[in-house]
């Protein structure tokens, strides 16, 4: 420890909010994750589940033993990015996407004859969202009459590694299809779980990535990000939307989380195009004239 953090340590004796900070900055050196963005509420009841089951009083002596025990900070950052999620996670929502959503993005691009589609699973925790997806696009594509050479891109992100080398094997204990859908069509049994196919794994790449970064991501059709902006400060809930709104191309369409809703000065350009589901459009000359697709509930 150099002299600054030394005497930073010292500071912080005693000071609940300076040794917070510490223990944060620990993770962010060691791991490179800025949990610092995230509600301090949200923080302090899951850091404080870590320390009663370590038995640590502070923070400045969970940091030394987090310090100390690599494993701990790995369940603590496990904790601090809970992954709760499935295939096709809110039915009505996938539901949506695939009736309204995939459709027109197939048609936009068919009549442009570019034959490409770009999306982004953000806080994709162990797979099952950008796979979902994945499937609706292989389902879309595979009934166009005018099939052309599609190449099909999903970027999946998480700052969770152990989630995303699960979602990379892409292998799982149970599966939920939607309506209509053949199980096997998209997954091989194997034992007692399933395997994604590989036409359904192949366009889906996963990356260690803090959703504060500026993502490498431009001209996206398709923005997934649903149930994470909860746990942000609504400042930086508003500099993620800006985010994903530089990151779309006019005409392509953002989901958020059924609780979740743009906020600021993006709700001029990110506008409802199915509310009930919480699906929304970035506006531009891409889709003018068709059907928006609101259902005004």
């Amino acid at each position: 420890m150099n002299g600054q953090n030394l005497q930073e340590t010292r500071e912080a004796t005693g000071n609940s909010e300076a040794g917070l900070e510490l223990l944060l900055r620990l993770l962010h050196d060691e791991v490179g994750l800025n949990f610092k963005q995230y509600k301090p509420n949200y923080l302090k009841r899951r850091i404080g589940v870590r320390m009663r089951a370590t038995g640590c009083s502070d923070y400045l002596q969970y940091r030394a033993y987090v310090k100390q025990n690599s494993e701990e900070g790995r369940r603590l950052i496990n904790d601090l990015t809970i992954n709760v999620t499935e295939f096709f996670r809110d039915q009505d929502v996938f539901d949506a996407i695939r009736r309204k959503v995939v459709p027109q993005l197939v048609e936009y691009k068919r009549e442009g004859r570019i034959y490409s589609l770009r999306a982004w699973s953000a806080g994709c925790a162990t797979g099952e969202e950008p796979y979902s997806l994945s499937i609706l696009f292989n389902e879309a594509l595979s009934k166009d009459k005018d099939p052309g050479p599609w190449a099909l891109r999903i970027t999946a992100t998480d700052l969770d590694d152990k989630a995303l080398e699960k979602a990379k094997e892409g292998r799982y204990e149970t599966v939920k299809v939607m309506p209509g859908m053949i199980l096997e069509d998209y997954f091989i049994r194997e034992g007692e779980g399933y395997a994604v196919r590989e036409a359904v794994k192949r366009p889906v790449r996963y990356l260690l990535m803090d959703i504060m970064q500026k993502p490498p991501l431009r001209h996206l059709d398709l923005i997934l990000c649903r149930n994470v902006l909860i746990y942000f400060e609504r400042e930086k809930q508003h500099r993620i939307l800006d985010i994903f709104r530089r990151c779309l191309r006019p005409g392509g369409f953002l989901v958020l989380g059924k609780s979740e809703a743009i906020i600021g000065a993006n709700e001029s350009e990110l506008v409802p195009y199915s509310r009930r589901e919480r699906v929304y459009r970035k506006e531009g000359e891409s889709f003018k004239g068709k059907d928006s697709g609101d259902d005004r509930k």
